[in-house]
């Protein structure tokens, strides 16, 4: 098949590592870096002498020759640019978030499904080989019942941000959870503060309850001088483990251990322990994840399939956000998140 001519918009942090693997894609054609920045425009540049860079968003939209775009500007641009795209009939890659509230987010998904366009969300983690296996291995029941889940996902805060740490940083493990489930969250409970930040909101916890029974719990934070990247998933059988700050063995499978206190008789004479069972550190595929979600979108657009996560997936995770807020504006008390639903239309 013929390269597909793609678009990127936005060269600022994140923006120049998506046109890096982008040149690196054989059946991917690069036509152009769009961004309104001189100083950014330059910066690509001179990284890639080979991309041509525009300055108008309009230049891309208009180009028929453009068949796809990957969105990689501030979160409260994401709707308009997005729409735009997707009404001149282009496949539209947004990153993470999908927009700013599941109002906006809604109509975007609406509007790809009416123009019959692919919309993808960034959500990179759903494409780390570490977290792609440690899926796999929970449905294949290699941990028993899924009972519950914990992450944790804290470091100092960028210098300037427009969203809080709970947009900043939770967004990266609602995702996880719901690619790792593929439920549907039924309820939400945050705590929250602004404790050093100026005006955002710098540090969180969430709950998130599902229908099945299985709950998650995840701490988020611009106050700790340690980057910590941790996602676990305990079953009633043992654990699966992600920290993504480890050198080597990313993902660690533990058994559910050995505890001679379970049923001891008054007769036995035994020591008393409990410990770890069988550890073990699967062998992961390899892959840049970035890459990884570059080729599956790419994919998902040439055979008309739907990405692993879509808009509706972005939907669902831009609704746990805003139930979290929510929650923590009403002295953490339970959201519902068809309650939220509800008040975002």
């Amino acid at each position: 098949m013929n390269p597909i001519n793609v678009a990127v918009i936005g060269a600022g942090y994140w923006g120049p590592n998506l046109v890096r693997n982008l040149l690196s894609i054989p059946d991917c054609r690069l036509v152009a870096v769009c961004d309104k920045s001189s100083g950014r425009r330059s910066y690509i540049e001179e990284k890639f002498p080979h991309v041509r860079t525009v300055a108008s968003l309009d230049d891309v939209v208009s180009d028929a020759n453009i068949q796809a775009v990957f969105v990689v500007t501030p979160v409260s641009t994401h709707e308009s640019i997005a729409t735009a795209a997707i009404e001149a009939g282009k496949h539209v890659f947004v990153e993470k978030p999908l927009a700013g509230s599941a109002e906006e987010a809604s109509r975007l998904v609406a509007l790809a499904e009416k123009k019959n366009r692919t919309l993808a969300v960034g959500h990179l983690f759903a494409y780390h080989p570490a977290i792609t296996t440690l899926k796999e291995m929970a449905d294949r029941g290699e941990i028993g019942r899924l009972c519950y889940a914990e992450s944790g996902r804290i470091n100092l805060g960028p210098p300037a941000s427009e969203v809080d740490v709970i947009w900043d940083l939770a967004v990266h493990d609602i995702a996880i959870l719901l690619y790792l489930t593929g439920e549907q969250p039924a309820e939400v409970v945050a705590y929250g503060s602004r404790v050093l930040h100026p005006t955002l909101r710098d540090v969180a916890f969430i709950r998130v309850q599902f229908p099945s029974g299985f709950f998650s719990q995840h701490h988020v934070s611009w106050m700790s001088p340690d980057k910590v990247r941790r996602f676990s998933v305990f079953g009633s059988n043992g654990s699966l483990c992600f920290d993504d700050m480890a050198p080597n063995g990313k993902l660690r499978f533990v058994d559910r251990g050995i505890d001679t206190r379970v049923n001891l008789k008054d007769n036995e004479k035994k020591e008393l322990a409990y410990k770890p069972g069988r550890v073990e550190f699967p062998e992961l595929p390899s892959g840049e994840p970035l890459n990884l979600e570059c080729r599956h979108f790419l994919d998902c657009v040439k055979e008309g399939r739907t990405p692993r996560t879509d808009g509706r997936v972005g939907l669902t995770v831009v609704r746990v956000l805003e139930s979290a807020l929510r929650s923590i504006a009403g002295n953490s008390r339970p959201v519902l998140l068809e309650e939220n639903l509800t008040a975002s239309r």
